[in-house]
């Protein structure tokens, strides 16, 4: 021992060196240790604190407002990248614009969710031409209003495509129609007093008889109206449309064949028009039109047809967009299983549903529009989904299929 302590300075080098060995190997000890606490291998992992908790499955059947992702969106075992991948704008713009949401509602339509992608990513051709999309869209929208005289409607579109697209022809030469250019006008000019002229005797002439009319007005009216429906003006301007001249027909001689057949045509018009606004998932302005046939005196057939087509559209586009399951009522309720895979593993995460519920209440048609994770949740999820059973939907006085999205949570 006093051999060893009588050499101090050759060992303190030597004992550097041990230290900083023994450094070393605690640094790697702590890494090995919170690999093996952490396990991030596993996927994502609530913590020891969670670990210590009772397994349980929360179902997110609040209002979520937002339908999942699309089927095909790529799935992830981080549950923060799928949550992304569910808030995706131009998917759920794309699905917005299928289903005819073009404007409504007004936060998940396919203008809001284009113009947000537009506005996140300004270069993105993806985003503008869905935007410009939309904006024809609206503009054959806008020239429907326009004819049948919904003024503020055909505005308020002008206005909101121009706010986003300044430079979109179809707005540009909408908005010409309905703010003209006014003409300055000049000033009148002025009035030059009339020589004085001497006064004569006035003469008491016996009336004349009136003049006998030289055009027949029931023809003339007739011209008129043939005018206006060649011209398109089959509901504005008021007083030279063809349904004006259709009332003075009408008022002239009701029963008159001339009066008839343009009824007849106009009748047919006007439902034409009410088909093509249909196809176009125009509601409103297919409605207008069937509504001004039937004050016409179109067919009573036409009309019930016309309006029944439109009422079948409206239902199968409500059935088939998705809605929050929160929004309906649950009669049967069966909780998912967690997987033992999954407790043995210590996972946790979701999956993000879609399903239909029949106009029995049962559900049918379920599909995994994303997940957290590839191999578990999934089958023990779509299981409890089966079993649910909720009270049917009612639109238009009708008990309709639904389409329905909910999200299920399995946290530990």
């Amino acid at each position: 021992m006093g051999e060893h302590m009588s050499t101090p300075k050759k060992p303190i080098k030597n004992q550097g060196d041990i230290l900083l060995w023994v450094a070393g190997g605690a640094i790697a000890a702590v890494g090995v240790a919170w690999l093996v606490i952490m396990k991030p291998w596993a996927g994502s992992d609530p913590g020891p604190q969670a670990r210590m908790s009772a397994p349980t499955v929360n179902l997110a059947m609040a209002d979520t407002s937002k339908p999942p992702a699309a089927p095909d969106a790529p799935t992830t075992d981080d549950a923060a990248a799928g949550g992304a991948s569910l808030d995706n704008p131009l998917r759920m713009a794309q699905l917005a614009y299928d289903a005819g949401m073009l404007i409504e509602p007004e936060e998940y339509s396919a203008w809001t969710l284009y113009s947000r992608a537009a506005k996140a990513q300004p270069n993105n051709a993806d985003a503008a031409a869905g935007l410009t999309k939309v904006a024809d869209d609206l503009v054959k929208r806008g020239e429907t209003a326009l004819e049948q005289g919904r003024f503020d409607d055909a505005r308020h579109i002008v206005e909101r495509i121009r706010a986003a697209l300044p430079a979109h022809p179809g707005a540009k030469a909408l908005a010409v129609r309905i703010f003209p250019v006014v003409s300055p006008q000049l000033p009148a000019p002025e009035s030059v007093k009339p020589a004085e002229q001497p006064r004569v005797a006035r003469v008491e002439l016996a009336p004349a008889a009136p003049a006998k009319p030289a055009v027949d007005p029931l023809v003339q009216a007739s011209d008129q109206f043939s005018a206006a429906m060649g011209a398109g003006r089959l509901l504005t301007p008021v007083d030279t449309s063809a349904k004006h001249y259709l009332t003075v027909l009408i008022a002239t001689n009701r029963d008159s064949e001339i009066t008839q057949r343009a009824r007849q045509t106009l009748s047919r018009e006007l439902l034409s028009r009410a088909s093509q606004s249909i196809e176009a998932l125009d509601d409103e302005g297919a409605a207008v039109w069937i509504n001004e046939a039937e004050s016409v005196g179109a067919d009573a057939d036409g009309v019930r047809k016309a309006r029944s087509v439109l009422t079948e559209r409206q239902i199968a586009r409500e059935s088939a967009k998705p809605i929050p399951a929160s929004s309906m009522k649950v009669l049967t309720y069966v909780a998912p299983v967690f997987p033992a895979r999954a407790l043995e593993r210590n996972l946790q995460g979701w999956v993000d549903l879609e399903f239909t519920v029949g106009t029995d209440g049962r559900t049918r048609d379920i599909t995994i529009a994303n997940a957290s994770n590839d191999s578990v949740f999934r089958r023990e999820a779509t299981e409890a989904i089966k079993q649910w059973q909720f009270e049917p939907r009612v639109f238009q006085n009708r008990v309709i299929d639904q389409r329905v999205f909910t999200r299920i949570r399995f946290v530990q």
